[in-house]
């Protein structure tokens, strides 16, 4: 071959990759090979079915949403229903899709299934949302039936309700659960006042799943009222064991005593005091038998350590007294002063 030949046909092979490069890198760009979708969704057990309370926002890049089917034929969403929905891809920018099942993720839904539809510019996903077993219906209405009955809106998917009574802006009283959407609190409600009740509504299958809290309307008790419900109603029965010892007064090294009309009340592993009037500690100390007690927000005793004001406390594990002058048992060596501060 002659060599000019020959170096003319290596020169237009150049080119010719070069020119073809660009085409290749765009043909490849214009695939779309994996799919992320975020679904959100806004309903309800028990609320009408609807597509519009769902959003859908894809995070992968190449493609968007055309439009979604709810498969759900429900008029309402039922306890057990499990939401499906149909969701049509388009490619954007002439892109084509060549996606596997694999490439594909769902944020807030589970991916059932997936195919082209028409032709390579159209994916088709069926998602599906978790079961509204795992919800608990709102309470819409909570009033009174009576100066001392309480009712609320039943709630689906409840198995039970908390409620918790307050007079003049302090609560009255442990907290009480009930399978009825109403309770009678004339027990708790003999003395004159302003009171209002507050209920959530508790997962049938579970209980760590529960409703926001609903405030009743307040009811005042004058004085005939009260007097009315102190013929009516007995005082609340006792709910655990009278001891000996003052009411209110933890014992060394243990969680602390129960009073049936007032002083420690026990609710599962948590503990609140209740004073003599009703009342209770929220977000503060209180000085109980010559101890220091914080509670918090709610009403129950912290234990551990605690900021407050600027400083560090420790109230003890077992008996949940601060704890003062001595090292602290949480294994890292620190000592708390005569007031209960740590020192640094």
């Amino acid at each position: 071959m002659d060599r000019r030949i020959g170096k003319m046909i290596g020169i237009a092979a150049v080119i010719a990759v070069t020119l073809a490069a660009p085409f290749i890198s765009l043909a490849d760009d214009d695939v779309i090979d994996r799919i992320t979708l975020e679904v959100t969704a806004d309903i309800q057990v028990g609320e009408a079915c609807s597509i519009r309370d769902f959003g859908f926002e894809v995070l992968s890049e190449g493609c968007e949403v055309r439009e979604a089917e709810l498969l759900n034929t429900n008029k309402v969403w039922g306890s057990t229903d499990v939401p499906r929905i149909i969701v049509y891809l388009r490619a954007t920018d002439g892109g084509t899709f060549d996606v596997k099942p694999a490439a594909i993720r769902i944020k807030g839904a589970d991916y059932e299934y997936g195919h082209y539809d028409e032709n390579l510019f159209v994916y088709v996903l069926q998602i599906r949302l978790p079961s509204l077993r795992e919800q608990v219906g709102g309470i819409t209405e909570a009033y009174w039936n009576s100066p001392a009955a309480a009712e609320w809106s039943p709630s689906a998917n409840a198995g039970y309700y908390e409620i918790r009574l307050y007079k003049d802006g302090k609560r009255q009283g442990p907290s009480v659960t009930t399978e009825s959407a109403s309770y009678d609190w004339g027990s708790y409600m003999r003395a004159e006042g302003t009171y209002y009740y507050k209920v959530c509504a508790v997962n049938r299958w579970d209980a760590a799943i529960r409703s926001r809290w609903k405030d009743s309307a307040a009811v005042v008790l004058d004085s005939a009222a009260a007097e009315q419900n102190r013929q009516k109603y007995p005082p609340p029965a006792a709910n655990g064991p009278v001891t000996e010892t003052t009411a209110g007064q933890p014992a060394a090294g243990t969680q602390p005593y129960y009073h049936d009309m007032y002083g420690w009340i026990p609710e599962g592993t948590r503990w609140w005091y209740r004073n003599a009037d009703g009342s209770y500690t929220a977000s503060n100390w209180q000085f109980i038998d010559d101890k220091w007690y914080y509670f918090d927000s709610e009403g129950y005793m912290v234990t551990g350590w605690i900021d407050w004001n600027g400083k560090s406390y420790y109230c003890d594990p077992e008996s949940g007294a601060m704890l003062t002058n001595t090292i602290v048992p949480d294994g890292l060596g620190l000592r708390v002063d005569s007031s209960g501060a740590l020192i640094e």
